[in-house]
């Protein structure tokens, strides 16, 4: 019976483990490997941004702020995040890389970042006022983290455990608002200014990459990169 049963809870015990490391990432040397690049858009001019409420610390924060939800020029859109939504395999990342996400004259610097689970985002304050970084996840908004910053230039390090989309907010500044976009794997950008974007080193095949935007939602591409090739990828998004 007793070995019966070892037998039993050894076979329950290789199922979690195959659970647990179903869908992990593995770090290859990728030998002549493809690129995807393009540039993300909006048709028409960009929504305009709101005016926010400035409710406290003025001296520091101002009072003529406006959001940056919509960001860019020349018909780009800055802050999206191309992903690839999934990759098995592929080239090597930094495990203990820290991102670096601040709080600066009351808004999020940068607005938006990209992570991969397991790296640590480095948390700091810039300015000489309390601010109180509260990160949500999942499409409940569990909290994830939240954390006292009373003291200027000292960064805090938590670990990203959750993927996708990491809300970011300021509990004791309102209107502040940012994003953490968290993947299995380092396939994920934040695209530039005018919209252009480029995720180096995949190996040869064909993939589904993710486009999101905070306000604008999220869509899906079909791309083949061939090996040494550069596979282009251009998409708008409208009202």
């Amino acid at each position: 019976m007793k070995i019966k049963n070892s037998i039993k809870w050894a076979g329950v015990a290789s199922a979690l483990l195959l659970a647990s490391t179903a869908g992990a990432y593995e770090q290859i040397d990728v030998t002549n490997g493809g690129t995807i690049s393009g540039k993300i858009s909006f048709k028409g001019a960009l929504p305009a941004n709101p005016a926010l409420v400035i409710t406290k610390d003025k001296e520091t924060c101002g009072t003529g702020v406006t959001a940056d939800y919509y960001l860019g020029s020349g018909g780009g859109i800055q802050n999206v995040v191309v992903a690839i939504e999934s990759i098995d395999k592929g080239k090597k990342f930094k495990k203990r890389a820290i991102i670096p996400f601040d709080n600066k004259k009351c808004m999020f610097v940068p607005h938006v970042v990209t992570a991969v689970k397991g790296q640590k985002l480095g948390i700091n304050n810039s300015d000489p006022v309390l601010h109180n970084t509260h990160l949500y996840s999942g499409k409940k908004l569990k909290t994830m983290y939240n954390i006292a910053l009373p003291l200027m230039n000292k960064v805090i390090k938590k670990p990203l455990r959750k993927l996708g989309p990491v809300v970011v907010k300021c509990d004791a500044h309102e209107w502040m608002l940012g994003y953490v976009y968290v993947s299995k794997h380092p396939y994920s950008t934040v695209t530039a200014n005018n919209g252009s974007f480029s995720i180096g080193d995949v190996p040869a095949g064909n993939y589904k990459v993710k486009i999101w935007h905070e306000k604008l939602g999220e869509v899906s591409q079909d791309v083949t990169v061939a090996a040494g090739g550069t596979a282009k990828l251009n998409y708008s998004f409208s009202k």
